[in-house]
């Protein structure tokens, strides 16, 4: 099963293919709690300002509520934008996917190659305040529609061209469309430049998806293609990220999450009757980002002694780094790790009697809990 927490919508697979999208008002959790059919994987799609250190929170409080309350086998948290990409059959190039809201815009560049897709490069602008923007409903006639595509453009040039109707029998003139618009195209502009100029960014974009309650916009192809690229532009399903989380859990397409550092927690050990210490690994680079970090077939633990703090190595190269941990109540604790877009990443540690989650960003001293989410 795939899901787009922001939306609100679910995509479950089937032996027959994929059902149709399923809507839901009030969240993941309650919407899980009321399946009748077990759930062999699921993908979450997450907005991608929730892979910053500080939106790790979020992050482990629905792998708290889903995972360890419900026992659903959470794989992955995935970028909306990624498994907007996803859902498509993939080529190899680079895609650019749009997300047009009226508050917010997201630009994100995605790399595909065979059956993965990374993310390359993201940004996200807010919408400045400004008239109420909508997406105008498409008229059925073709002609119609590139009857308005023709007068936007000259609506833009020449000032006698906005007080016409965009479309009959519609009131909206193509002034008050490129007026209300106006401040989504310049946050769509502020986004595009750094992604598309970023190192990371590949040379050629074969494509721009576009995604997003005003992505069916008269002007939204245009200013993208304007801004950024003449590649073909695609308007994706409203639940393109959902589908693309369930392709993900099914393992059609890869998403990898890997380390890019050698991450270990100094413990002490009881061998042969002797009180030893020893490093217990927690990522490698190149390895996966464990949600729940394993110790051969379980969930790794370590106890926490009254007084006493864990402490985790950070290996940069030929440089050890020491990240003292917070001050831990007294009990055993599960280990899990959150990717960051930049850094190490940030540690979980689940106290196995169920309290609150104890988050250790890996590239900092001062650890947050699951309800500081910044």
């Amino acid at each position: 099963m795939g899901i787009d927490v922001t939306a609100g919508v679910a995509v479950t697979g089937a032996a027959d293919g994929v059902r149709p999208p399923e809507p839901f008002v009030s969240g993941p959790g309650a919407y899980l709690r009321g399946l009748t059919e077990p759930v062999d994987g699921l993908v979450l799609a997450v907005p991608e300002e929730w892979f910053d250190a500080s939106g790790a929170a979020r992050r482990e409080a629905l792998y708290g509520e889903l995972a360890e309350d419900l026992g659903m086998p959470l794989r992955q948290f995935v970028p909306r934008a990624v498994a907007a990409a996803a859902s498509l059959e993939q080529s190899s190039g680079g895609h650019l996917v749009c997300r047009l809201e009226a508050d917010e815009v997201v630009a994100a560049v995605c790399g595909a190659r065979g059956q993965f897709v990374t993310l390359c490069g993201v940004e996200w602008r807010t919408v400045s305040a400004g008239p109420p923007v909508r997406s105008p409903q498409e008229p059925e006639n073709p002609q119609d529609a590139r009857r308005a595509a023709l007068l936007l453009s000259r609506a833009r040039v020449q000032a006698r061209y906005r007080a016409a109707p965009l479309w009959l029998p519609q009131e909206m003139t193509a002034g008050a469309v490129l007026d209300a618009f106006a401040p989504v195209e310049q946050a769509l502009r502020s986004a595009l430049f750094p992604v598309l100029a970023g190192p990371t960014a590949p040379e050629d974009v074969s494509r721009i998806l576009l995604d997003g309650g005003l992505r069916r916009h008269p002007l939204a192809g245009s200013a993208v293609q304007e801004a950024a690229t003449g590649a073909p532009v695609r308007v994706l399903e409203e639940h393109a990220a959902a589908l693309g989380a369930l392709r993900v859990a099914r393992g059609s397409v890869k998403v990898p999450e890997t380390a890019r550092h050698r991450l270990s927690l100094r413990v002490h050990r009881v061998h042969q009757g002797l009180l030893t210490e020893a490093d217990l690994p927690l990522a490698f680079p190149g390895g996966p980002v464990a949600l729940s970090v394993r110790d051969d077939a379980d969930d790794a633990t370590v106890d926490v002694p009254d007084g006493q703090r864990p402490e985790v190595r950070i290996r940069l190269g030929d440089a050890e780094i020491r990240v003292p941990c917070p001050a831990l109540r007294p009990g055993r604790y599960r280990l899990g790790l959150h990717s960051a877009g930049s850094g190490p990443g940030v540690l979980a540690l689940r106290p196995r009697d169920g309290g609150e989650t104890v988050l250790l960003p890996l590239n900092g001293p001062v650890g947050a809990r699951t309800g500081d989410t910044e």
